[in-house]
């Protein structure tokens, strides 16, 4: 950490986190990491990723959805149904900045806490809504995850045909939607700053799921609608082969060799220089033109050797090749340690590590331990402090 801190990009920006799950509890750890001040509001049985916890023996107080995206934020309990609950939400409104909510699409406007009614209450605060599929959609009144919106998107597209489509093992969905809200939300702050703009921001999950594949869509855009990218004819419907996932004598590695320089370097590493002079071979559309017979060729010389040879040989020669690393590997590399992505947590008074969010700034860093709130921790203080804010203004 610089010497030269002083300050972060958000100290002193209060914002009130109505949101469960991934996204959009990372998104509001992101701004409490560059300094605001986040407040947690769940119902009274708490956010569901507080009970989604590891069944691994000796470790089951871990919540692997839960640590990593509410470190530093305080925790109150609120029945937003309720007229005592929406009365408290109003009073917290009236400090707040910004508010971040993820219920479906009008829950909160039949609560009489809708974009309107917090303007009404505080003008100056910004409102930002996350979804599923997005307010207005065919689809708004319908409950969505990051795996039902992978098949809503076109996520599980482009797979082999000869085994049933597969999820990407991880919420890749939800992590992206959750950074591209706190971009959105830091915009719509710089708006207000630099000219008195108050927006409403919207973000859903669909959207950014669209955008992570937008090569495809794209391409797919321009086609005739009779016509599809997956089409199984042999050829990569984008000119990027070879690139992707090869066998090698004891596993699999990745390797990207498409661009006409690498693709010379490739085959003289390969020893098989004769792939040059082959017209199914001669540019990058061609090769992809011809993908299927290109990769029987190519798996038949990359299984004489194993994954950490090929890996040594490709990346010697300029080329982008890779091993595929387990979990287990990824956290106990040099590589993970020297990027600095261990945080420190305290849950239920234990210490724990949790993955950091991944930015870096010359000038400050996030907290080195942060508590993760218990449910309703700060409702005492916050609540108390809000009724004395109303009774200032009221005098």
């Amino acid at each position: 950490m610089s010497s030269q801190q002083s300050s972060r990009p958000l100290d002193g920006i209060r914002v009130l986190d109505l949101t469960a799950n991934v996204a959009g509890p990372l998104a509001c750890q992101v701004l409490a990491d560059l300094g605001a001040h986040v407040v947690k509001i769940e119902p009274p049985a708490g956010e569901a990723a507080r009970r989604i916890t590891t069944t691994i023996p000796g470790i089951e107080h871990i919540t692997p959805y839960f640590s990593p995206n509410n470190r530093g934020k305080q925790s109150v309990r609120l029945e937003l149904g309720s007229p005592e609950g929406a009365a408290a939400f109003r009073k917290l409104v009236k400090q707040a900045d910004v508010v971040v909510q993820g219920m479906r699409p009008g829950t909160m406007e039949r609560h009489g806490l809708g974009p309107d009614d917090v303007s009404a209450v505080n003008e100056r605060c910004i409102y930002a809504s996350l979804a599923a599929y997005g307010g207005g959609s065919p689809l708004e009144d319908r409950p969505g995850i990051d795996m039902t919106v992978q098949a809503e998107s076109g996520c599980l597209s482009a797979q082999s045909s000869d085994h049933a489509p597969r999820l990407i093992p991880f919420q890749l969905v939800d992590s992206a939607t959750g950074h591209v809200l706190a971009q959105a939300v830091l915009g719509a702050l710089l708006h207000r700053e630099r000219f008195g703009v108050v927006n409403r921001v919207d973000v859903s999950l669909y959207d950014v799921a669209c955008s992570l594949a937008a090569n495809y869509i794209t391409l797919q855009m321009n086609l005739p609608a009779s016509t599809s990218t997956q089409a199984p004819t042999g050829r990569r419907a984008v000119a990027v082969e070879p690139s992707g996932v090869f066998p090698a004598s004891d596993g699999h590695l990745v390797l990207a060799a498409y661009v006409p320089a690498h693709w010379r370097r490739f085959v003289t590493v390969l020893g098989r220089h004769e792939l040059l002079d082959d017209p199914r071979f001669a540019d990058q559309a061609a090769r992809s033109s011809n993908s299927a017979a290109l990769r029987k060729v190519l798996e038949q010389v990359l299984s004489t050797k194993t994954t950490d040879e090929w890996v040594e040989l490709l990346t010697a020669a300029g080329l982008m090749a890779a091993r595929i690393n387990t979990w287990s590997e990824v956290v106990r590399s040099e590589l993970f340690d020297r990027r600095g992505l261990r945080a420190r947590a305290v849950q239920d008074g234990r210490d724990i590590e949790v993955l950091a969010t991944p930015a870096r700034y010359s000038t400050f860093t996030a907290a080195d331990v942060t508590a993760l709130p218990a449910l309703g921790e700060h409702e005492t203080e916050l609540l108390s402090s809000a009724e004395d804010t109303v009774d200032r203004v009221r005098a």
